[in-house]
């Protein structure tokens, strides 16, 4: 029966664990969640606030690691192994950057001595021994001891640094920016000397990532997107997704990535399986933003956000339970059936932001981003068959099963 192969929820409105398949996991705290990074599919850590909490059951179950201060915030955080872990933010109430280090898997912590007063947004080892960090007033701090000690770099800006990323330990890139201007830098001499290299976006930069040796993505505000394929030399811009918040993006193999972000009201992450030059909303029903994504391996993954939100995805986000068999009437859908085209109507005069076409086992066939009211669409190159039409509006989402003749 074609029913049983269905993949697709169809009704906005129903519990999490039927939509996009992400499972929100319980945390003890209220806190935003600043970043998340797993070790496994089992064992993973989150920070938030003064807070590291850490899991060894894939989410089911979090402890809190390490406590700190009220005034001070972990913004980023980095297992090596089972047992060391790196945590980076800042002290506000002694104005100084703080570095604080496990080396028993989070049985006790014990901060690093520096010298900064940077508010640490990122940290990233390219080695056991070997690691980065990146943060306020253009810092740049590097660690070859597995992060006993570390040593300020000179990163020839005073630009905040959201984002650092080494694909070696030479060639490596940090960007950031302000309200009006981004900023790339890149270093092939382990971070000795850094140039900044011309972007196409004018938007603060939040997030860097590298797919393969070459291949790089950058996220930033206003759903920006812009990619490398030489290494950071060169850089174009991609179809811009329709996302706010805090973005960052990752990638699982060399074409499939996420980007999360996200409001006080609305949770937002962005799918491509192409290398980026289709993104589809896989968003969940969660009213929190998110601010940091992390992919145990290439199903299993976590994003973590506002109000010590946590959710879980163990298929990539895809969609894979059907749950009710109509649209809300919200859409005016004509002809159904259809022989070439398909016309969709809000009749609520809300923009229609985003339109899929899946198959029957939950595969996307065609994605328009119409923003607009009433969108036409081409469906003469689908075979004669049943698909599902989803359709996501400035105030909706769902499922409509349409037949092409």
């Amino acid at each position: 029966m074609l029913n049983s192969k269905l993949t697709l929820l169809l009704i906005l409105c129903l519990p999490l664990t039927g939509y996009c398949q992400w499972e929100e996991k319980s945390i003890s705290t209220n806190a935003v969640l600043s970043c998340v990074d797993f070790l496994d599919d089992e064992v993973g850590f989150v920070t938030g606030g003064s807070m590291i909490f850490k899991t060894e059951n894939g989410g089911n179950s979090w402890s809190t690691s390490h406590s700190d201060d009220n005034l001070v915030s972990y913004e980023d955080v980095f297992a090596l192994d089972n047992d060391i872990i790196i945590a980076v933010g800042k002290d506000f109430d002694t104005n100084q950057s703080v570095i604080t280090k496990t080396e028993n898997g989070g049985a006790n912590w014990t901060n690093v001595s520096i010298t900064s007063t940077a508010l640490l947004k990122s940290v990233f080892f390219v080695s056991a021994s070997v690691g980065y960090c990146s943060g306020g007033d253009g810092t740049i701090l590097k660690s070859t001891d597995s992060g006993n000690s570390w040593q300020a770099l000179n990163s020839g800006t005073e630009t905040n640094l959201q984002s650092i990323y080494f694909v070696n330990e030479m060639v490596g890139l940090a960007v950031g920016g302000n309200i009006i201007n981004a900023i790339i830098l890149k270093t092939e001499d382990g971070g000795a000397n850094w140039n900044q290299i011309n972007s196409p976006s004018s938007n603060n930069l939040q997030s860097v990532f590298f797919s393969s040796s070459e291949t790089a993505y950058v996220v930033g505000w206003n759903g920006e997107i812009i990619k490398t394929e030489d290494c950071g030399e060169s850089w174009t811009s991609q179809t811009s997704v329709d996302m706010s918040g805090n973005l960052e993006v990752v990638f699982t193999d060399d074409n499939t990535g996420y980007i999360v972000g996200g409001s006080v009201d609305e949770s937002l992450v962005q799918k491509t399986t192409n290398g980026g030059a289709i993104w589809e909303d896989i968003s969940p029903p969660i009213a929190e933003g998110l601010t940091s994504i992390h992919f145990s391996s290439f199903h299993t993954g976590y994003a973590v956000g506002g109000n010590g939100t946590v959710i879980k995805t163990e298929s990539g986000g895809v969609i894979t339970s059907i749950k009710a068999p109509e649209l809300r009437d919200d859409f005016k859908i004509f002809p159904n059936p259809t022989v070439h085209s398909l016309t969709i109507e809000s009749k609520e005069k809300h923009f229609i932001r985003t339109v899929k076409i899946y198959d029957a086992n939950g595969q996307v066939l065609k994605a328009w981003s119409p923003y607009s009211t009433q969108s036409v669409l081409n469906l003469s190159d689908l075979a004669p068959n049943i698909y599902y039409l989803e359709i996501h509006s400035e105030s909706s989402k769902g499922i409509k099963k349409i037949i092409k003749r």
